[in-house]
């Protein structure tokens, strides 16, 4: 298993679907759900790919993906992000910021296996 990704979801739903995609993947998935811990464990592992739900209680996506952005280390790691639909200024802050992409809990629900695939399987 040398691919690696950080999952900062902290649905049980959405975290079990996608360990059970990562799995058949023979990718590593690893939680982390505080900013710090975030950002220390993409600095300390460079994953893969950095899954971060933007209504993850007690962090401030934007800013995280922007400190994500800014050091050498975890700059190019690719960032995918979702919310609901209905918080269309939540996902723009988080475009903004420099997510790669940013989607809507019904389109990474349903495109799980694609998008993590394009991530991991490269």
């Amino acid at each position: 298993m040398n691919k690696k990704v950080i999952i900062a979801v902290n649905n049980m739903i959405f975290t079990s679907k996608i360990m059970s995609i990562l799995d058949r993947m023979e990718a590593e998935g690893i939680k982390a759900i505080r900013s710090d811990d975030i950002f220390n464990k993409a600095q300390e592992l460079k994953p893969d790919l950095i899954i971060i739900d933007l209504n993850l209680n007690g962090i401030e996506a934007p800013s995280l993906i922007n400190k994500l952005r800014s050091y050498g280390a975890t700059s190019k790691i690719p960032i995918v992000c979702y919310s609901p639909q209905a918080m269309a200024d939540q996902m723009k802050s988080a475009l903004v910021a420099g997510a790669t992409e940013v989607l809507s809990n019904s389109k990474m629900t349903s495109r799980m296996n694609k998008i993590l695939g394009k991530y991991i399987e490269n």
